[in-house]
């Protein structure tokens, strides 16, 4: 094969070997290892009757996340902003733990739902809280938490995943809209503490992940909204 010529365009790529060809500008996974999160929406009659079903790519893991990680592999001190806007210090990253399972009624931590974002738009990775929440409850503008469910791990050939799941039911009486999806964890038993505040600090909640669906999700009053998280790695 001839690679001789006065420029680019003159050479016949389709004889090169494919990672010759690799640019970085337009492919960002050479190592061929994929981790994947999809949001699967679900709404429901108070009769079960599915009035419609659908998922969208999550666009999710922020930079809670990421400093998360960063800390648990490094063993290291690091800085969070917790849902209130604190900034808080971790001094290493062993003693404590991480739940994301909220119990029903419970609208601190688990998958949380807002309607204050613009649906469609490309959701901050600085994001640590939601932009106006729908709180726990029965009243006008309230909706009803249910129990966060988060299923082990599975394997099925090369892909390993595992789910979480929340449902929402709408008894306010008015229909309620949601343009925003978190998912909020609440740590405890670090060594924590809150800047310019007297340490220790036993325990705290951070939005790791946040979404904006593609378009407004309207649940009618008796309705129930379910909502899906599928992370996904495939080697």
């Amino acid at each position: 094969m001839a690679l001789i010529g006065l420029n680019r365009d003159e050479l016949d790529l389709s004889q090169l070997p494919k990672d010759s060809l690799y640019d970085p500008k337009k492919d960002d996974d050479l190592s061929g290892v994929q981790v994947r999160a999809t949001i699967t929406f679900r709404i429901t009659n108070p009769d079960g009757t599915v009035v419609r079903e659908w998922t969208e790519p999550a666009h999710s893991l922020n930079n809670n996340f990421a400093s998360i990680i960063y800390a648990l592999w490094n063993a290291g001190t690091f800085g969070l902003i917790d849902i209130n806007g604190n900034g808080i210090v971790i001094n290493g990253a062993s003693g404590g733990t991480m739940a994301i399972t909220a119990p029903s009624g419970n609208d601190l931590y688990g998958i949380v739902i807002g309607s204050g974002a613009s649906a469609g738009s490309t959701p901050p990775p600085s994001a640590y809280k939601l932009s106006a929440q729908i709180p726990q409850g029965t009243s006008s503008g309230q909706i009803e938490y249910g129990t966060v469910t988060l299923n082990s791990p599975t394997l099925s050939g090369q892909i390993t995943l595992f789910t979480i799941s929340r449902s929402f039911t709408n008894v306010s009486g008015a229909t309620l809209t949601v343009t925003e999806i978190g998912l909020v964890v609440y740590m405890t038993g670090f060594n924590m503490e809150q800047l310019g505040q007297p340490p220790p600090l036993s325990s705290d909640y951070f939005m790791i992940a946040y979404d904006i669906p593609s378009s407004e999700i309207p649940v009618q009053n008796g309705q129930t909204l379910t909502i899906t998280y599928t992370f996904s790695v495939t080697t």
